[in-house]
């Protein structure tokens, strides 16, 4: 029983400053601000902050991305595309002569979304 309590108020404790973390990244707020507006100590914001986003940089997600089949002929060469586009994360997208605007529009969203 004392250890369901104790996980459950992890939990929470864990929740309530995920709040803060993310209140403070849309408030526009330094943070010493923000925890003066919020009476939070500056440096369990700093340490929540951290730890969350060490905890979201250790995940990887999977984003299923539908895309029209292209032709052999029309295939991109390597070192022959008209547009490479350079990502954060040592991502790219190599886009040929004959590609379909909607599949690269619909790509882009869901790249963008992540």
């Amino acid at each position: 029983m004392t250890q369901t309590i104790c996980r459950d108020s992890q939990a929470g404790h864990h929740r309530r400053w995920q709040a803060h973390v993310t209140a403070l990244a849309q408030s526009g707020l330094s943070r010493a601000e923000y925890c003066r507006q919020h009476d939070l100590s500056y440096h369990a914001l700093t340490y929540w902050q951290r730890k969350l986003s060490r905890s979201r940089s250790n995940t990887t997600t999977l984003v299923p991305v539908t895309l029209e089949a292209v032709p052999a002929k029309n295939a991109v060469h390597a070192g022959r595309a008209d547009l490479h586009i350079v990502l954060p994360g040592n991502m790219s997208i190599v886009v040929g002569d004959n590609f379909s605007t909607t599949t690269l529009s619909r790509l882009l969203t869901v790249l963008e979304g992540r």
